[in-house]
């Protein structure tokens, strides 16, 4: 088990959106048996998306989408998925999505990332990084149970914010290779 030369980046250009809906065919549709229309419900264009690269193989994503700039911020982190193949061999690329799509989050400004989780093992990971379960009633779809989980996250809030400004940050919802690194 090694956690060498991990590299996460955001997704920037539809070759690159590509290569993170393979994976989340793999992973979803192949391991899960998720129907198409399920994983992909029309929110991919409003959504950043990360993408996990190990060793120089693409082998992870994240979808992270704003869904409310009210009262702090709140985004959804979903449709986490690393290749099968790579999962038993580098559990940090799991760790290397989290911790750049905290890093995006934080520096949208947002304070609020909700998700939900089916699977035990998978709920101390995110426990692991101040995940709590929301104690709202678990969702039931497909024969699963999934139960809802929040993170706040303590961000300053800068004076412009505070007198309703917008910054160009907030305008323009880009996101430059700031936080593009290798990880390990």
């Amino acid at each position: 088990m090694t956690k060498s030369a991990i590299d996460v980046s955001i997704v920037k250009t539809l070759d690159e959106l590509e290569l993170a809906y393979g994976i989340r065919r793999q992973v979803f549709m192949g391991e899960g048996g998720e129907p198409e229309e399920e994983q992909f419900d029309g929110n991919d264009l409003c959504s950043a998306h990360l993408i996990a690269q190990w060793n120089g193989i693409v082998c992870g994503t994240m979808r992270i989408r704003i869904i409310s700039m009210d009262e702090g911020g709140t985004t959804i982190w979903e449709r986490l998925s690393v290749l099968k193949e790579v999962r038993g061999k580098n559990p940090w690329i799991f760790r290397s999505l989290l911790l750049n799509a905290k890093r995006y989050t934080e520096m949208m400004g947002l304070q609020t990332v909700i998700g939900i989780v089916e699977d035990p093992k998978l709920m101390r990971f995110w426990k692991l990084y101040g995940f709590r379960p929301t104690g709202e009633k678990p969702l039931n779809y497909r024969g699963h149970e999934y139960v809802p989980i929040k993170l706040s996250l303590e961000t300053t809030k800068d004076k412009a914010r505070l007198r309703g400004e917008v910054s160009l940050r907030q305008a323009v919802r880009a996101f430059p290779d700031v936080f593009a690194q290798t990880q390990g």
